[in-house]
């Protein structure tokens, strides 16, 4: 994936001049400009619009910006992937959480958990993945009726009542 690649390389260059965070707050401000500013994200993107006035935009909207990371915005909007930032942004962000060691883990049950079961969990889940920082995320589901999912890092743990129903269907 391409936007993988800019995601990378922009956190490599993070990482070397130590501003990873400040890097993230940047793509979450252009993520606010775009979602905000409908029209900012087609006039970049457009064909029509010329490269150096695209250039022009980038540089006097995100002035304040650091200039390695203005010279990030305008080698994407060079190469026609402005328009893909927020994907280039969810993938930096993981490459920042596997760099912090940082574990999200979302727990689906029927009706929010109380924070000593949320607790006990996390303990659970903490000897699985001993080295890193778990961030739990109960989400409410009512569909999956009783008991919990937890899902982490592409796995998923189904000891919901919904799934050992369907099961039991299954093997009638």
């Amino acid at each position: 994936m391409v936007e993988y690649e800019y995601a990378k390389a922009l956190f490599d260059l993070a990482l070397e001049e130590k501003k990873i965070e400040l890097f993230t707050d940047y793509l979450n401000a252009i993520l606010d400009v775009t979602n905000r500013e409908k029209d900012f994200l087609k006039l970049i993107s457009s064909p029509s619009l010329e490269l150096e006035e695209k250039i022009k935009i980038i540089k006097k909207v995100f002035a304040s910006f650091d200039l390695t990371f203005v010279e990030f915005l305008k080698l994407i909007v060079k190469n026609q992937r402005f328009n893909s930032i927020a994907i280039i942004k969810e993938e930096y962000d993981k490459l920042q959480i596997s760099y912090n060691r940082i574990l999200k883990i979302e727990v689906i049950s029927a009706e929010k958990l109380t924070a000593n079961r949320l607790n006990q969990i996390e303990e659970k889940l903490a000897l699985k993945y001993k080295n890193q920082k778990l961030i739990i995320e109960n989400i409410v589901d009512p569909k999956i009726l009783y008991g919990l999912q937890i899902m982490c890092n592409g796995e998923s743990l189904d000891m919901s009542l919904k799934n050992r129903l369907y099961k039991l269907k299954e093997s009638l």
